[in-house]
């Protein structure tokens, strides 16, 4: 017999442990097994119920009074061509009377699981011995989905099939799309809230306003039924001509579709760089745009004020007309004089250069001169010349002699 050191060691070794962990692990798919049961071993009460119609029942699906999980369908039974649901309550103690009615088989969800509805019935009644089974008269008959669909002609059952398996290829196409929503679902509910608080603030004013504007297009578009009719009708036939030709001329534009988003694409993108020239060139254009902005009162009053004057100028045109035929011949008649000025210039413009030098000698001389005659006497003389004779011309010892051809500014 292994004693107690020996069983700590050998529980501490990796098979000890590897043998607790399948154990462990054993039990909980057992437990998970028999989770729709209720605890292992424990009293629980039996009732059996008598239905027209199973509806697809199955063993262990639940058995509910009042909406809440009470037990569970632990066996289906045939006895003398009458279906049995034998059903365990986990509360031994749970109350059920003579007038007890197994409601119905009701549908849990759309996959087909389905659970019981159990009513305990009138005290008044008396209580229910365990070895009685509710008749089926007591029941009522469950109305099952499929039961539903048959009321629906082959080709709408064959369409909402085709609409189901679209359904189901499209997610499993968006599984990704799927996987980030339900990501996203706490920030996007979060969001939500925050955004029914705002409408909520302010003892829901906003959310008010927002209603009663609702209110207001709704029945505008009350008093507009006609013209929503013929908008609808018009979407008809536009949704009839994509159908047209079996639809061969939209599966072809969708065909081509990625090449021309491609080829759109390239284009948007050579754009980027032009764009963003404009963005520069707008931007630079701003301050003369504001400029003209607010030019643009004192510009108006300028073309509001200059009609006067634009409508004088066919006048005044009329009148210089006569001037300007006259001006043109005369710079006709001047063109031969003009060649011959010009030759004078070119003739004039060795003497021009020399006399040049002497500007302010000859500027001197005509003031001197301007002086002279600018008074006269009683007897209306204006100008007297005088002969006054040097001292170089009398002889005289030592006098400088005049050059008579002085350099620029020396005749002074």
């Amino acid at each position: 017999m292994m004693t107690d050191n020996a069983l700590l060691s050998w529980l501490r070794s990796p098979l000890g442990i590897g043998t607790a962990v399948l154990v462990l692990f054993g039990g909980a798919v057992v437990f998970g097994l028999n989770a729709t049961h209720g605890m292992p071993l424990a009293e629980r009460r039996e009732v059996r119920v008598e239905f027209d119609d199973l509806s697809g029942l199955n063993t262990g699906d639940d058995v509910r009074i009042a909406g809440n999980r009470v037990g569970y369908v632990d066996e289906l039974l045939l006895e003398d061509g009458r279906a049995i649901a034998v059903l365990k309550l986990d509360d031994p103690d749970t109350k059920l009377y003579e007038n007890a009615e197994a409601a119905r088989i009701s549908d849990r969800s759309g996959l087909g699981q389905k659970f019981v509805t159990l009513d305990p019935g009138d005290p008044s009644t008396g209580p229910l011995r365990g070895d009685e089974v509710i008749p089926a008269s007591q029941t009522v008959k469950t109305e099952d989905i499929n039961e539903l669909l048959d009321v629906l002609d082959p080709k709408t059952r064959e369409a909402a099939a085709t609409t189901l398996q679209n359904l189901g290829g499209g997610m499993i196409g968006h599984e990704q799309d799927l996987h980030e929503l339900a990501r996203n679902a706490p920030g996007i509910l979060t969001s939500t809230g925050e955004v029914s608080e705002a409408l909520a603030a302010q003892g829901g004013v906003p959310l008010g306003d927002m209603l009663e504007s609702a209110d207001r297009l709704s029945g505008r578009l009350a008093t507009r039924d006609d013209e929503l009719a013929a908008l609808v009708d018009e979407m008809a036939v536009t949704v009839d001509a994509f159908g047209a030709d079996d639809g061969n001329q939209v599966r072809a534009s969708l065909d081509q579709a990625p090449d021309t988003l491609d080829a759109a694409h390239s284009a948007l993108t050579g754009l980027d760089e032009p764009l963003a020239d404009l963005a520069v060139a707008m931007r630079q254009v701003r301050p003369g745009a504001t400029a003209l902005g607010r030019a643009t009162p004192d510009l108006r009053a300028f073309l509001r004020e200059s009609l006067t004057p634009l409508r004088k100028v066919p006048g005044v045109n009329e009148d210089a007309e006569r001037g300007v035929v006259a001006l043109d011949g005369l710079v006709t008649d001047l063109r031969p004089l003009v060649h011959q000025l010009i030759k004078t210039g070119d003739s004039a413009a060795p003497v021009a250069s020399v006399v040049g030098d002497y500007a302010e000698d000859i500027a001197y001389f005509h003031t001197n001169a301007s002086g002279a005659l600018s008074s006269g006497d009683r007897a209306g003389h204006w100008l007297r010349i005088l002969l006054l004779p040097g001292t170089e011309s009398l002889g005289v010892p030592g006098a400088a002699t005049r050059d008579p051809y002085p350099a620029p500014g020396e005749t002074r």
